[in-house]
């Protein structure tokens, strides 16, 4: 598998530069019902949110969870899809 030109000219950045640059591409990324940029303390809120809702599935049992043993046996066999 080859990368793109594009990704060939980041990943020959120094090292810096390449932290500084996916800071940028993090910062730019938006939320996909607004379509506000969503950084700082709304970034940090947004994953607090996203965190309590999903432990209270857990707590309250509406999210079946997995062992991770089982996660781990299934992605060791080629199970589990592959992610993007």
């Amino acid at each position: 598998m080859t990368a793109s030109p594009l990704a060939q000219k980041v990943l020959s950045l120094p090292y810096d530069e390449r932290e500084r640059l996916l800071a940028e591409l993090i910062d730019s990324l938006h939320d996909g019902n607004t379509g506000e940029v969503v950084q700082g303390d709304a970034w940090d809120r947004s994953w607090a949110a996203e965190l309590d809702a999903r432990l209270s599935g857990v707590e309250d049992g509406t999210v079946a969870t997995v062992p991770a043993d089982q996660v781990l046996a299934e992605m060791r066999a080629g199970i589990l899809p592959a992610r993007r």
